[in-house]
């Protein structure tokens, strides 16, 4: 009885490990300042290739990925100049072997 037990907690403990090492996030990238203030939010998804998780400089590279398509769901959501802070994004599924999907959050400001 007790080995059965054992499993399933085994299993469970492999499941959420597995969902948590799925996902990949950046904390924080661009954070607002004290004197910005944030009229909306917005989001953008969008597809990377895989093979860009092994490098330090991909980070970099999808933080100004993200930024490029947020600022873009931003025009096209609040009128004037606007400017994206705190941006958190998060890798999804795989689309296939080469490509990941990406979700990314921010926070819109006005730019006078």
């Amino acid at each position: 009885m007790k080995t059965g037990r054992n499993l399933a907690i085994a299993l469970l403990l492999t499941l959420i490990i597995g969902t948590a090492v799925s996902c990949i996030s950046t904390g924080e990238y661009m954070p607002l300042a004290k004197d910005e203030t944030v009229i909306g939010t917005v989001q953008a998804t969008f597809v990377v290739r895989s093979a860009m998780f092994s490098f330090k400089s991909t980070k970099d590279a999808v933080n100004k990925q993200a930024y490029i398509q947020l600022l873009d769901a931003a025009g096209k959501k609040y009128s004037g100049s606007n400017d994206i802070r705190d941006i958190v994004w998060v890798t999804g599924k795989s689309v296939d072997a080469q490509n990941t999907e990406i979700s990314a959050t921010g926070k819109v400001i006005q730019v006078n």
